[in-house]
């Protein structure tokens, strides 16, 4: 590395620049997992309540409102909004490996080894099962 003061300044920018992009992914991967516990909490309590009031309504707050919905329309909305939150989390995750080897490769250090691996599905895991017997 040559130490020319502008080549030294690039560096160091882009250095920060790519630890700033991992920070803020993990403390937004921090916050959505903070929302999908709240919502786990509340489709929790609704279930059990459904169960005692089936055809009753509740309050859901949705944004800045307050509305008042049947009990499965809430537990629906809730559900796909827990699906969504899983969605981003798994891109926050998946594109959070490829940011942090970047900034593994400014330093210069060696890359996590294992980070990029994905599970099998389930067409592969038949088939390793059908060879291994």
């Amino acid at each position: 590395m040559d130490f020319e003061p502008p080549k030294i300044l690039q560096y160091l920018e882009d250095l920060e620049e790519v630890a700033e992009e991992v920070l803020s992914d993990r403390q937004e991967i921090i916050n959505l997992d903070r929302r999908r516990n709240s919502n786990r909490e509340a489709l929790r309590t609704l279930r059990d309540i459904t169960s005692l009031n089936a055809g009753s309504k509740t309050w859901i707050c949705i944004g800045n409102q307050f509305l008042r919905l049947p009990k499965k329309q809430a537990v629906s909305s809730i559900e796909k909004e827990q699906k969504q939150i899983d969605d981003e989390i798994k891109s926050l995750n998946d594109g959070l490996k490829t940011k942090v080897n970047r900034l593994n490769d400014l330093e210069n250090k060696e890359a996590y080894r294992g980070t990029d691996l994905k599970p099998l599905n389930a067409e592969e895991w038949n088939a390793v099962k059908q060879v291994l017997g």
